[in-house]
């Protein structure tokens, strides 16, 4: 498969992820088999438990029009990824009230109003201690790394070194940097012209320990478990006993599915375990995980996208929804960023 073709399973795999899980997001395990009589393999309207309420069947959240904003402003820059174009790429999307105002995280809204505005970065509340968005490590550090791994296929440190540029951004501490380096690291694995998911997997876990080895030197320690133990205890309950949705309820049980770095990173990761065959029942069991679930399917087609059959009449009727529910030319997208990685490859060649 071309790297073209392996980028547009990502773009669309990821797309679909966020569309498909906008519907079950904060909804439990159970509430989501309850409330649609089976787990969901299509679009569906988001209901009013949803943040998503109001979006139509197969509309993104802030997951994926995230990677889609970076992706086009690193086009932008030449396919150079820096913190002046992450800023950039952030404040633009957050000029989309359609985006913003109903799906921006805790971490990102603070990282932009202290953006718009430098005077907000350590004005604590009377009385209150100085906390800054850095502190806080939640999933949307590896939610929209995807362009990280994209833009170095099958180059672990310089998609490790991306999603730390990225992360940084809106995420400056340890345990979001070791999680958007587990997922960029995968991503940039799977690129590789005869990758297999295992590899994938196992590239994912030298950029979690990589990741959290090197923040300790740029970012800061915060309060919170180990994504690097959390991914050990999310392959425990993979490798144990049980049924695949046994497991699948275990993991958003113990390991869980939320909007933590340590819960959403470690779940895809074991979801992704559970289904190394096949990539899109991979997002459909993230869409049905319960929770968070728009990030971790977003997360997960991440991770798996480039394993996706293009010519699956189940993904092309999805990928073909998601590109019109939202105006999105995924197609055209990917052979751009395929171009220019061909570029800068010549270039050092």
């Amino acid at each position: 498969m071309s790297l073209n073709s392996k980028i547009q399973g990502i773009l669309g795999l990821a797309a679909i992820g966020d569309a498909m899980g906008a519907a079950t997001e904060n909804l439990s395990f159970d509430q989501i088999r309850t409330q649609f009589g089976k787990t969901i393999t299509k679009f569906e309207k988001p209901g009013e438990t949803a943040f998503a309420l109001g979006n139509e069947a197969g509309q993104v959240t802030d997951d994926f029009s995230q990677v889609y904003f970076l992706c086009q402003a690193i086009l932008k820059n030449d396919g150079i990824i820096n913190k002046d174009i992450v800023i950039k790429a952030i404040l633009d999307w957050s000029n989309v009230p359609w985006y913003f105002d109903r799906f921006a995280g805790p971490t990102t809204r603070s990282a932009v109003a202290m953006y718009k505005d430098p005077s907000l970065k350590m004005k604590p509340l009377p009385g209150a201690a100085t906390v800054d968005y850095a502190s806080k490590a939640t999933n949307g550090a590896a939610m929209k790394i995807a362009p990280a791994g994209i833009l170095y296929p099958n180059d672990l440190e310089g998609a490790i070194d991306a999603a730390i540029t990225i992360t940084q951004v809106t995420h400056d501490n340890a345990l979001a940097i070791s999680g958007a380096c587990a997922v960029a690291a995968s991503t940039s694995a799977s690129l590789a012209p005869h990758a297999t998911v295992d590899e994938a997997l196992s590239a994912g876990f030298y950029g979690v320990l990589r990741g959290e080895t090197k923040a300790k030197f740029i970012s800061r320690e915060v309060a919170g478990p180990s994504v690097v133990e959390r991914i050990r205890l999310a392959y425990d309950i993979v490798n144990g006993v049980g049924t695949k949705e046994e497991k699948l309820r275990k993991l958003s049980q113990v390991v869980g599915s939320g909007l933590h770095i340590s819960e959403a990173v470690p779940c895809a990761f074991g979801i992704v375990a559970l289904n190394k065959d096949n990539a899109l029942q991979a997002v459909i069991d993230a869409v049905n995980i319960g929770y968070d679930t728009d990030t971790v399917a977003t997360i997960v087609g991440s991770m798996v996208g480039s394993f996706v059959d293009l010519t699956d009449p189940s993904f092309m009727s999805l990928y073909e929804t998601v590109q019109v529910a939202n105006d999105f030319n995924l197609i055209e997208l990917a052979n751009s960023l395929a171009s220019i990685v061909n570029t800068k490859e010549e270039k050092q060649n």
